[in-house]
């Protein structure tokens, strides 16, 4: 059932460095393809139904749980520092009341954890400037404006190895993951893999196939970490890469849990969402 072409589960994952481990032994197979995106556009090609699944940002489920599954135990956190979701700054943090924070346009989440962050527990209201371009294709008078920039994924990863030759200095970089663990006490889950609801049906079995596919490269992946990062063509050099990945986490376990669903407490007061959602899994 799994050969017909016209009817292959379509699956979405961020085109980051941080889902390496879950896709480098993944099969190439007949039964899904793979769909790479920037997170907002996978949002939103989930929501169209343009996807039947996808490694999708935290907040998305948050707001469309009523309608989706999540696939057990898989998600991308951290327990303090993450490295790829970073606030460069030119200001102490907490000076930045009022003042202009460019925003990257392929966030979700992590524009919502900043919120929280600094309104809630730094105590500031900056500006934010939703930017449609990244911090390198800015120009420079753009880039002079804002007092600020929220950069994830592998964006940055690179501007993270040297903050100063873009304006910002080395103590003036803040990974969000980390503030996060130091106001709460908890890691953060930044994504999860999302299922339709209406898709079950059609692609019960392809999906229960694609969750072992998942773990087994997880698993694999992670007892040959060096060896994945060394065959792997990346934009950033393999040492930095290879630590980057052992700072992350992939799993869905209680803890992650129970932080996810504090973390949508939070928005709920800050009336982003109407409810704090329900943690529906797929039986695999």
């Amino acid at each position: 059932m799994f050969t017909n072409t016209e009817n292959k589960l379509k699956v979405g994952f961020p085109i980051y460095l941080n889902t390496l481990p879950f896709l480098f032994y993944l099969k190439k197979d007949s039964y899904f393809k793979l769909c790479p995106e920037i997170p907002r556009k996978l949002n939103q090609m989930l929501s169209q139904g343009i996807l039947h699944c996808a490694l999708s940002s935290s907040v998305f489920f948050a707001r469309n749980f009523k309608n989706f599954f999540l696939i057990p135990d898989i998600s991308i956190s951290a327990v303090g520092k993450v490295k790829s979701v970073i606030l460069f700054h030119k200001l102490e943090i907490e000076k930045l009341d009022r003042k202009k924070i460019g925003i990257t346009p392929e966030t979700e989440s992590s524009f919502l954890l900043l919120r929280v962050l600094l309104e809630d527990f730094v105590g500031v209201m900056p500006e934010y400037i939703f930017l449609s371009k990244n911090w390198q294709d800015l120009s420079q008078e753009e880039k002079e404006e804002i007092h600020a920039y929220l950069a994830i994924g592998d964006e940055a990863l690179k501007l993270s190895l040297s903050p100063e030759n873009i304006g910002f200095k080395k103590g003036m970089v803040t990974d969000l993951a980390e503030l996060w663990l130091k106001h709460t006490g908890l890691p953060f889950v930044f994504a999860l893999l999302c299922v339709k609801a209406e898709f079950i049906s059609v692609f019960g079995d392809a999906l229960k196939k694609l969750a072992l596919d998942l773990y087994y490269s997880r698993a694999k992946s992670f007892s040959n970490l060096r060896h994945i990062v060394e065959k792997s063509h990346l934009k950033v050099p393999k040492d930095f890469a290879y630590n980057y990945l052992t700072h992350l986490e992939f799993d869905f376990s209680g803890l992650k849990q129970k932080s996810f669903l504090y973390f949508c407490e939070c928005l709920k007061k800050k009336k982003i969402l109407k409810e704090v959602p329900e943690l529906k899994f797929l039986k695999i």
